[in-house]
């Protein structure tokens, strides 16, 4: 077996260290070491630190690194096919394009003896490459055809209709090209608007500024998702909104911070219309190691009667305003092992809003003190299970608690959608217990199905306790990488009490069509 020397086993670990703090923004100097054998005052310290934070190097189990002691390629190919792993390759620069390529192709017969596909890394490293250079152009377009019917009123609609209409502006420039600038413009209710439109600038190190209209997901980890043409998901409680204003984002050898300042972005409301609470927003995530994790947020909504329209009792005037809303909360991720993980989430809030109720112009104080909001998930993979992953998913939401307006399309149960009348932003009327079971099956590279159910238990001290049941199933037939074709069909079914007093069951099937270039 060909051996390196120390001096080339470092130089390779500070080549991936740069790589990944480069691609994935998400190393800085960690200020320790955790192998006993590299001292504080030593030249490579920190990268053998950064590294072995994020799982790249490992070490020996005796928790020394041996820098001293001659290191085999087969060591350093698997330490390459660690960052690899780990690296982003939508955000490295031109250096970091080529110490990937050197990496691969100094490493790859041992790649390949690891199991490690170098033709698929030359693919993703091509990808990089080619966004360097000027503006790049993509886009997407969904047909649905579709029909909903309500039953309470009985309402029945078909539609073809142009669900999503997207032209995508991407450019690098700046020095090394490090600044990314992104735009979208997307057609919505008949007009051509720029729902995204930012630029990502490298700040103080691997921190980077945002500024413009951006959208940022904290809650991907703990909500049910159905990706490709199909793309539903619920509603998150706290994120996945499009904001204008200034983003902070650093990275750090355990996880990263992102913090945010802005107001709402929500197309197609009238001036009087608009929801005029500023956003604070701080969210952390650390990962300690590759089973455990922990993330916390800090949320703050400053309205002074910020409206929605809600027009409940027909009149035309605001049924719901919010003065200020403070939320804490976090997340627990525990991965047994790499195919099955158990995950919390935790909410605590204060806030206070006013209501006009049915529209009548008089407004009362509707301040939730206290309010809570949790649900624990249990996520199985296929891997394990082999023909399906599993979702399960019990949670509740105290009556009072605030969920910020969302301007996304919702097509599974969404707390706000279902639970507040007439939708929109809002505090929860209920105490609400919820379940979750969702199931997505992957047969090769052109089909997936998916099954989903969801129950809702409502109940206040005004009303009888109400209950509703969700449940849809779907497949999705990818044609090639850039069409796909895919059939949904979801049901709401609300028991007698709340039917009686307006909720009304409803069903759609829809057919998409699905085009990306």
């Amino acid at each position: 077996m060909r051996k390196v020397t120390k001096k080339f086993s470092v130089t390779v670990s500070l080549a991936l260290c740069v790589v990944v703090a480069a691609a994935s923004a998400s190393f800085a100097a960690t200020g320790m070491n955790p192998f006993m054998d590299v001292p504080m005052n030593h030249w490579a310290y920190d990268a053998i630190g950064q590294l072995a934070a994020r799982g790249v190097l490992s070490g020996y189990p005796d928790g020394t690194y041996k820098g001293k002691q001659p290191t085999s390629r087969y060591e350093m190919a698997s330490a390459v096919a660690r960052a690899l792993a780990l690296t982003d390759l939508s955000k490295a620069a031109k250096q970091d394009v080529e110490t990937l390529k050197k990496l691969i192709e100094e490493f790859q017969d041992e790649l390949d003896t690891l199991g490690v596909k170098t033709d698929e890394l030359d693919v993703r490293v091509g990808a990089m490459e080619s966004r360097l250079g000027g503006w790049k152009i993509g886009g997407e377009l969904r047909l649905d055809l579709e029909n909903w019917k309500w039953d309470n009123p009985a309402v029945d609609e078909g539609s073809l209709a142009l669900s999503r209409a997207r032209l995508e502006l991407h450019r690098w420039f700046g020095v090394d090209e490090g600044i990314y600038f992104y735009a979208r413009l997307e057609e919505n209710e008949g007009n051509v608007i720029f729902d995204k439109f930012y630029a990502d600038i490298p700040f103080a190190g691997s921190s980077v500024l945002t500024a413009g209209r951006f959208d940022r997901d904290f809650e991907g980890d703990y909500r049910f998702q159905i990706g490709g043409a199909t793309d539903i998901a619920n509603d998150a409680w706290f994120s996945d909104r499009t904001v204008d204003g200034l983003g902070f984002a650093k990275s750090f050898g355990a996880g990263s911070v992102n913090f945010y300042a802005a107001r709402p972005f929500l197309p197609g409301f009238t001036p009087d219309e608009e929801f005029e609470a500023w956003e604070l927003h701080l969210f952390t995530q650390f990962q300690f190691s590759e089973r455990f994790g922990f993330d916390i947020g800090a949320q703050y909504f400053h309205g002074d009667d910020a409206s929605i329209i809600q027009d409940v009792g027909g009149s035309g005037t605001d049924d719901w305003r919010l003065n200020s809303a403070w939320t804490l909360y976090g997340g627990l991720r525990f991965n047994f092992n790499p195919n099955i993980s158990l995950k919390g989430l935790y909410a605590y809030q204060d806030s206070s809003a006013e209501t006009s109720p049915l529209g009548s112009g008089l407004w009362q104080d509707l301040d939730a003190d206290s309010a809570k909001a949790w649900k624990v998930i249990v996520d199985v993979k296929q891997e394990l299970l082999k023909f399906t992953s599993l979702w399960l998913e019990y949670g509740r939401l105290d009556e009072g608690f605030y969920i910020p307006y969302n301007n996304t399309t919702l097509t599974l149960v969404d707390e706000g959608r279902w639970n507040i009348v007439n939708g929109g932003a809002g505090a929860v009327e209920f105490d609400m217990d919820i379940w979750r079971v969702g199931a997505i099956q992957q047969w090769n590279d052109k089909w997936f199905t998916w099954l989903y159910a969801a129950g809702h238990e409502l109940t206040n001290n005004a009303t009888p306790d109400y209950k509703g049941l969700q449940w849809g199933l779907g497949v999705e037939y990818r044609y090639n990488e850039n069409v796909a074709f895919a059939l949904n069909y979801i049901k709401m079914d609300w028991d007698d009490d709340a039917e009686t007093d307006g909720f009304a069951d409803a069903n759609r099937i829809q057919l998409r069509t699905s085009v990306t270039f």
